[in-house]
Formats: structure tokens, sequence, C-alpha cells
């Protein structure tokens, strides 16, 4: 193998976790990997990933001050303007951002794979010695999708997208592949059928498949332990890993037949709990739209509320007043009054630089001075009283309260619709603890907050953008692009890149080794 960069190609690519974590991987201050194609269906979240490969086209600590100006800027038509005016004045970079980050449907027809195969030569030339990335969409697999729907639907094409992803190793013979899912993945059958007994068996020797081309075969290890018993051996707890959050995933290492190296394990480092990575950030209060009105025809009705600091202020503290008249509470265990914090709802960007008490140098950019992507939602007046309500609970006895404790403490905390009592949603409103890692972040973040409710109650709101992406372990200074909900839908969708610059380091020393 060669000493220059190491190519990669990512595909299933979402905003960029697993090239930003092998991005990270540094020697004598030059990067290791080259991301030479990052492929994403996702309009969004290709843009997300073509600003950050146009970051990447700098010398570490060297992006143009314009950059800075472009993730300062709250608007976000401004900021499209900014970012079309950083393109012009920096045409090299921008074209090999372009160049990389391409919004492509694998699998698609209108992208056939004659031209997929042509952006990948392009990008690895005549080099031999790269690496394959990516995550096959996975919410065929996940536990919670099979749920819906009572299984997996072999009519999903879901299902069988790794073979896009089987049909490039087949095809471009990688050194190195990674190949990430979700724990689902383990248990998900098609009919009788295992789904992870034949993706190992193809993954193995993707020519039988694949009929017609010259494939290698590869060697499929486990990245925790070094002698593979069973399926779990193959799940990354990213707990383990000084990552935030309760991660569990399906991570493969593949190695081709010809490099005859074996992968040293990921080695576990100390917890990292929430408070941790999110305490640092800006207080800010959750937003108000609407409250209940009345019942017309059995149908719920809302009127509009003002949100403003006062109002948010007033409807808090009532609420507050209210709990400490209830059973299991003293007002030592209640917040003093509660002011609405100086930020409001926060905003696209805030200034104050932010030291994080764990991960500070991986999170923190001294050239930022500030936090983008850290506004809060909007919430029904209702459910402030039970995120209040939850979060104070949650303080007291360090677990967050069930559909049961609401109808038990406090006259309408209950969620007055019949699935409240059912049984089927009793963790309903889940506020995340503050002393250890948060609950898996996932793209259903994006639809309502109910199960990431911040852990202080003066706050009363469920967790940002930023707040997420910490938890993901994405830099402060990598920019989400697109609305809101799409923001938080790329940061649940992604791979921590703080993990995947741990693999990034094995995988380094692969081909260091067969290199010496």
């Amino acid at each position: 193998m060669g000493t220059k960069t190491i190519p990669v190609i990512d595909l299933f690519a979402g905003p960029g976790g697993l090239a930003e974590g092998f991005s990270s991987v540094f020697k004598n201050n030059k990067r290791v990997f080259d991301i030479k194609l990052s492929i994403e269906k996702d309009e969004n979240a290709h843009k997300t990933l073509e600003l950050r490969s146009f970051y990447r086209q700098f010398e570490k600590g060297n992006a143009p001050k314009e950059y800075y100006e472009l993730i300062k800027e709250s608007n976000l038509s401004s900021r499209e303007v900014k970012r079309q005016e950083l393109f012009e004045k920096y045409p090299k970079e921008a074209e090999k951002a372009r160049t990389e980050a391409w919004c492509c449907e694998l699998g698609n027809k209108n992208f056939p794979n004659e031209e997929i195969d042509n952006r990948i030569q392009a990008g690895l030339g005549d080099r031999k010695d790269w690496v394959l990335i990516g995550g096959p969409p996975c919410q065929a697999y996940s536990l919670v999708g099979r749920s819906r729907v009572g299984g997996i639907d072999n009519q999903d094409h879901r299902v069988y997208l790794y073979k896009e992803y089987l049909r490039i190793i087949a095809k471009h013979h990688p050194a190195i592949f990674v190949m990430e899912n979700v724990k689902g993945l383990l248990s998900a059958k098609v009919g009788e059928e295992r789904v992870f007994d034949w993706m190992l068996k193809d993954l193995k020797d993707p020519g039988s498949v694949f009929e017609g081309f010259e494939t290698p075969t590869y060697k499929i290890h486990s990245l925790v332990v070094e002698d593979v018993k069973k399926d779990r051996d193959y799940l990354i707890k990213a707990e383990d890993y000084g990552v935030p959050q309760k991660r569990h995933r399906v991570i493969l290492l593949g190695i081709r037949e010809d490099v005859n190296e074996s992968p040293e394990q990921l080695k576990k480092k100390a917890e990292v709990c929430l408070e941790d990575v999110i305490a640092d950030l800006p207080r800010i209060r959750s937003g108000l739209n609407r409250k209940f009105s009345h019942l017309k025809n059995g149908k719920r009705k809302y009127s509009n509320v003002v949100d403003s600091q006062k109002e948010w202020a007033q409807l808090i503290n009532n609420f507050k007043n209210d709990i400490v008249t209830w059973n299991g509470f003293t007002k030592k265990e209640v917040p003093n009054k509660i002011s609405a914090p100086k930020n409001g709802i926060g905003a696209e960007y805030l200034d104050g630089e932010t030291i994080p008490k764990k991960l500070y140098k991986w999170y923190t950019d001294k050239r930022l001075k500030g936090i983008p992507n850290h506004e809060s939602r909007s919430h029904l007046v209702e459910d402030l009283n039970r995120y209040l309500f939850a979060a104070i609970y949650t303080n007291k006895y360090k677990k967050f309260p069930r559909m049961a404790d609401y109808e038990k403490h406090g006259e309408g905390l209950l969620p007055d619709h019949k699935s409240a009592t059912s049984g089927k949603f009793a963790d309903r409103f889940r506020v995340q603890l503050a002393g250890i890692p948060a609950t898996t972040v996932t793209s259903h973040i994006s639809k309502d907050g109910h199960y990431f409710i911040h852990y202080d109650p003066t706050q009363c709101r469920s967790l940002t953008v930023r707040e997420a992406a910490r938890i993901q372990t994405f830099p402060d200074n990598y920019l989400f692009c697109g609305s809101r909900t799409q923001q938080y839908h790329q940061v649940g969708n992604a791979v921590p890149p703080f993990l995947a610059s741990q693999i990034g380091e094995v995988v380094n020393k692969l081909f260091k080794n067969e290199n010496d």
C-alpha cells in the first residue's frame, strides 16, 4: 500500500458523520484520509456535506473568515447568499467540494450504475488501496420501524439497498470497507430467512452475487472482539467509547483477502454524560405556539398565544406554583421564581464562547466565538406544563415519569387522548437524565421533542439541534443546512464522528502495518 493520503468513498452519507470522523485522523498536522466522493440523496444533507467538504479543503485551522461569517448568519435566506458569495470567492475549493459531495440516489434509475462507477473511478484514479464507508438506509431493519408494520416488508426497497453498497465492493474492490447499521439488523428477517446471515455471506464473497465481476473475497471483522462467536459481537455500544449517548449499532469491518492484517479492537473510554457536553450551552426557553381552547364535536380546538419573555415566565411560574401543591413535592424540590433566559428562544447563531466539561478540544473552535443551530421549538402550552413537571420529577427521582405518574401527581397533566392510558405510550414524555449518557438520538427527533426533554426545568423545553449534535459528537463549527426540522433529521441519521474517528484510527493502522 502507498504512503499518500488514503482515498475514501462515502455511500448513503447523510450529513457526513463517518466522513467527519475519518477526516479528523491527522499525522504531522495533515489529514490521513481524503474523502473523494460522498453520495447522499437528501438535498439538505447534501448541502451540509458540500459545505463541510469546502471547510476541509483548507489546512486545519485555516478556513477563511468568510466561512465563520456564514455560520454566524442567523437568517437562513441571508446565510444562503453568504454561501454563494463564499464559493465565488474561493472557486477552486468550491469546485472540489461540489465534486466530492454528490446529490445522488443509489438504486434510482435516474442514476445508472455506469454514471456512479465513473464518478467513483474519477475520484480514485489508479489507487487500489482505498476505503469504502457508509450505512445503507436502516429504517426497514429498525425495531421501531418493524413494530409499526408487524415485521419487515420484503417489498421495501430499503431492505435491499445494501446491495448497492455490495455492488460497489464487487466492482471497485476497496482494500477495506466499514458498514454501519441499526441493532435491529441482527434480528431482522424476510420471511423465515435472517437478513444478517445473508448479508455476512454476501459481504464475504460479493462476486457470488454479482456475476461477471472478478471480485476478491473479504474477511469480516468485529471492532470490539477479536474472536467473533455470536452476531452481537459486531455490536458497538457508543457510550463505551466516550460518546455521550447510548447508541448501539452494528458496524462491520471488511478487509480484502490480499491485505494480510487483522484489526485492533476499539479501546474503551471513560463514560461521558449528557451534562458534560451540553450544560455549557446558552440557556434558552421554549417557544409558545398555541394552547387548548375547547372541545367542539369531540375535536380539540386551540387558540394562539403571545410568544414573549413575559408571557412565558408567567405561564411557567403558574405551573411551578401548582406543582408545589401536588403530592410528592416540597418547595425545596421545585425551583424558585423562574425568569425567562436572556437569550429567549435562541437563534441559528448565538454569540458567546462555550466550553463543555468533556471533549472540549473535540467540540470547540476558538475562531467560532459562539454556537450555531441553537434555537428551541415552539410547544403547546399544556405540553410545557408536562415538561416542567417531568424535569422536576426526574431531578428528584432520577428517572423520568411514566403516564401513570402524570395521572397521580397533578390534575390536567395527563394528555386527553385515548392512547394516554392504553399502556402503549407509557414513556411518551422522556426527560434526558443529566448524569448519564443520553438515549439514542434518532431521526424521529425531527417530528417532536417529547422523547428529548431537557433536564433543566428552568428552560422547560426539548433539546435543540446543537444539543443533539453535541450528543452525536459533531464539532461546533459543523453547520447543518436547511430548516430546523431538516437539521434535526440529519443529526438523528448520522454516525457519531468521535466514534468514527476511533474507527479511522484502527483502519489507518491497518494501512501502516501493511506498508511496513
